[in-house]
């Protein structure tokens, strides 16, 4: 009878060990992960940035790990930038620890050098992170209803739904791919050249690949995309769809910026109705005269013979070029 006993208490005493192995486990994994942000957020002061973090609150016993991160203020070395807001919470996968989300439980504002100040609101906001030893394996942003305000700026962008995804690319070392996916976005102001196409856009997707991506974390001061220019960055747009007003279209192309900061690349965009297209553009405010009465031309054109087009953007010497015809200069993103 004793021996059998033994036996009965022998599931129990497992139990009790594997409750008391996840208990410091937990533990271990909460004070790792907290240990892990303010080695971050020392790196960042060490080299020159801001990353303060106030208090630290870890929720989830059991079965997951949330630290709710409060009063949060960040800024790069080189960003030219800085964020604040009062609240985010790290989810850290206890099963995978490499794997961690932030969900943003607060408007974000973001200040730059120059003063301006842009308020981030949405009904959720969540960025991932994953990685595989010290190496990036994949990393996200997922957004719903999310506003972008400037108040010394007339109008708001509004996003209802945003996806975007970077992971390294296979088939080079140093690229990465970009995928980027936009639903029912309102643009705050119209965006010149193309203020005939409204305001209102239903869908931006696109495929993207980022060339010498390692080159984008070395900012400079005052010029954060240089370095990344300087070592031959590129994007190539592997697939770019746009369903904007007269526009739906799905195009390749290629671009950079040239020694001004200024865009430098081709777009390449087949487009089934054309006519409505490039009278959208001829009616722009800010077209000249000579180029208005071109693509007016050209839509009349199409409009006749009910032919299709492949259109060539392209922005070369700081003009944006449409179809060869010189449209407008093209100022310094920066």
């Amino acid at each position: 009878m004793k021996i059998r006993g033994l036996w009965l208490a022998v599931p129990w005493v497992l139990f009790v060990l594997l409750a008391l192995g996840w208990v410091f486990y937990w533990n271990y994994l909460g004070n790792e992960a907290e240990r892990r942000v303010r080695a971050w957020a020392f790196e960042q002061e060490a080299a020159g940035g801001t990353a303060n973090i106030g208090a630290v609150v870890r929720h989830g016993f059991p079965v997951l790990m949330r630290l709710e991160l409060q009063n949060i203020e960040y800024a790069p070395a080189r960003g030219g930038w800085r964020a604040t807001t009062r609240r985010a919470d790290l989810n850290v996968d206890v099963l995978n620890p490499q794997h961690v989300i932030l969900k943003a439980e607060g408007p974000i504002a973001v200040a730059r050098s120059n003063g301006s100040v842009t308020n981030v609101t949405a009904d959720a906001l969540i960025g991932s992170l994953r990685t595989s030893g010290d190496s990036l394996a994949a990393a996200g942003i997922e957004g719903d209803n999310i506003v972008l305000d400037d108040p010394a700026q007339e109008g708001m962008l509004h996003v209802r739904k945003l996806v975007l995804n970077v992971r390294p690319d296979a088939r080079a070392a140093g690229e990465y791919q970009l995928a980027f996916d936009a639903q029912d976005l309102v643009l705050p102001r119209p965006v010149r050249s193309f203020e005939g196409f409204g305001q209102d856009v239903a869908s931006i997707r696109a495929a993207i690949v980022i060339e010498d991506g390692g080159a984008l974390v070395r900012a400079a001061d005052n010029d954060p995309l240089g370095p990344w220019r300087e070592a031959g960055g590129r994007l190539r747009f592997e697939a770019l769809t746009l369903n904007w007003g007269p526009l739906e279209t799905t195009g390749t192309g290629e671009g950079g910026l040239d020694e001004q900061r200024r865009l430098n690349g081709r777009l390449v965009i087949p487009i089934d109705r054309p006519a409505p297209v490039l009278t959208a553009i001829a009616n722009g405010p800010n077209v000249d005269d000579d180029a208005r009465r071109a693509l007016g031309l050209l839509a009349a054109g199409y409009l006749v013979t009910g032919d299709d087009i492949t259109l060539d953007v392209g922005a070369h010497d700081g003009v944006l070029n449409i179809e060869g015809i010189p449209v407008r200069p093209l100022p310094p993103v920066y």
